[in-house]
């Protein structure tokens, strides 16, 4: 009975380990679909892309991005134009949802966060752009996305402010994770397992 119940508890941690460590490998890793220019987002030192897929699902806090983890969502337009938060988008034509201009308003100031980076997502795919911790307006344009067919400058389906870390005027060092599913899942195991446990130790 002891072999039996060791090997129950065992299986379970492995559960949980193998879980765990499998959805944070797939949602750390993105393997760029080709190459991004900082001259496509003003106000920008630096680009990571181009990805295939949408940021709001492919980052989490443990994908580093720029050599930082830690990333969290904070505003997203979720269309070629308009406005959240301190966040505004516009279009220099109507009709073109493939360049513009981008504004954060005086509510945002930068020195709340350690970095910024804004993420541009246009068809299958989005780039990542490090922000300069100081411009807070310029222009945009969709050549570094790509649309399904591989050709360049899809329109403009979402544009979000990303950030890590607080600064001076920030009140924690990082974002709090939230749990993934299979992690809920691999801790569900193990108690099941004690409770079994538990169970058979009392009837003993």
């Amino acid at each position: 009975m002891k072999l039996f119940n060791s090997t129950l508890v065992g299986l379970s941690v492995a559960t949980v380990a193998s879980l765990t460590l499998g959805v944070e490998a797939a949602s750390a890793d993105l393997v760029a679909q080709g190459t991004c220019d900082i001259a496509n987002l003003t106000g920008t030192t630096d680009c990571e892309g181009i990805y295939r897929g949408n940021d709001s699902n492919s980052i989490t806090t443990s994908t580093e991005m720029f050599g930082k983890t830690g990333w969290s969502e904070l505003w997203k337009v979720d269309d070629s134009s308009g406005t959240t938060g301190p966040l505004t988008v516009a279009l220099n034509n109507a009709g073109q949802e493939t360049s513009g201009t981008w504004t954060l308003s005086e509510d945002f100031n930068f020195d709340l966060y350690d970095s910024v980076m804004f993420v541009l997502k246009g068809g299958p795919t989005f780039t990542a752009y490090k922000s300069d911790g100081v411009t807070m307006s310029g222009t945009w344009n969709t050549d570094d996305l790509r649309n399904g067919g591989g050709r360049v400058g899809p329109g403009l389906s979402h544009f979000t402010v990303w950030t890590t870390g607080t600064g001076s005027g920030g009140n924690s060092s990082e974002p709090t994770p939230v749990p993934e599913p299979a992690a809920l899942l691999g801790l569900g195991s193990v108690a099941l397992a004690s409770r079994f446990l538990r169970r058979k130790s009392e009837d003993a």
